[in-house]
């Protein structure tokens, strides 16, 4: 799936797999707020066309998704044992956060308060839609932590030339 996004001399790897996770929790959090629109009208939306203020609450729902996780996106895709415990939680933070933000673009000022309220029903109602959740959130560190690898990358320090008088070539982007 990463290799669905453009290759070319714009985006490096590491921020193609950052927009394939922004893009991969938005469509997770679309369908979450789609789940939580069939809730609250008992399964009319089958039998009707969806509305359009609730097809803005499932536009709100990938927003607030993606926001959640572009505003975490430090706290997750970290390396080592450490790093997975610090993307556990972060998990939760950009889970909590996309439902605080989806909540008040779909309804402001309840919806502040239901958002969070809305995913963690929808998520212990449904083991299927908390395994979804979960592996959503774990293709996200994943991808993320290609970022983060690039990003860091241009810390490393050069390994010493081995032909002596020759001083070795800076590295002064990860994309070159």
């Amino acid at each position: 799936m990463h290799a669905l996004l453009p290759k070319g001399r714009i985006f490096s790897d590491g921020e193609r797999a950052l927009a394939l996770a922004l893009v991969a929790t938005a469509l997770f959090g679309a369908v979450v707020a789609a789940i939580a629109v069939m809730r609250f009208d008992d399964g009319a939306v089958i039998s009707r066309p969806l509305s359009p203020y609730e097809l803005w609450i499932v536009a709100s729902g990938a927003i607030g998704a993606a926001a959640g996780l572009y505003l975490w996106r430090h706290r997750i895709g970290q390396i080592g044992l450490r790093g997975a415990a610090r993307s556990l939680a972060g998990m939760v933070l950009v889970s909590a956060l996309g439902a605080v933000i989806a909540g008040t673009l779909a309804l402001p000022l309840y919806g502040t308060m239901f958002g969070p309220f809305t995913l963690a029903v929808i998520l212990a109602s449904s083991p299927v839609a908390a395994a979804a959740w979960f592996v959503n959130q774990l293709a996200a560190h994943l991808l993320v932590q290609k970022y983060h690898t690039e990003r860091d990358s241009i810390f490393v320090a050069v390994p010493a030339d081995p032909r002596p008088g020759r001083r070795p070539a800076a590295r002064i982007s990860p994309r070159l």
